[in-house]
């Protein structure tokens, strides 16, 4: 398998991992080794690059474990306002 095709199977399975940072990096790799003779490809890099980028700037719900959360106030508490 050529390099080209290493890394381009490296960033996949980094997006199918949900690892959003890491495989926005690896497509930079890749776009490194892509020939500029090959825009659309490029194009196509760019892409999905942007698209981890931007899933990995959002928060999910699950984030850290906590699936909600909730405003609570001092009667929640049991302290005296």
């Amino acid at each position: 398998m050529s390099r080209f095709k290493q890394e381009v199977a490296v960033a996949e399975k980094l997006e199918g991992m949900r690892l959003w940072r890491r495989a926005a990096r690896q497509w930079l790799v890749v776009l490194d080794i892509t020939p500029v003779s090959e825009e659309r490809l490029r194009d196509v890099f760019t892409m999905r690059r942007a698209k981890c980028i931007t899933q990995g700037n959002c928060f999910c719900n699950d984030y850290s474990g906590i699936s909600e959360a909730r405003l609570v106030d001092d009667s929640d508490l049991g302290v005296a306002a």
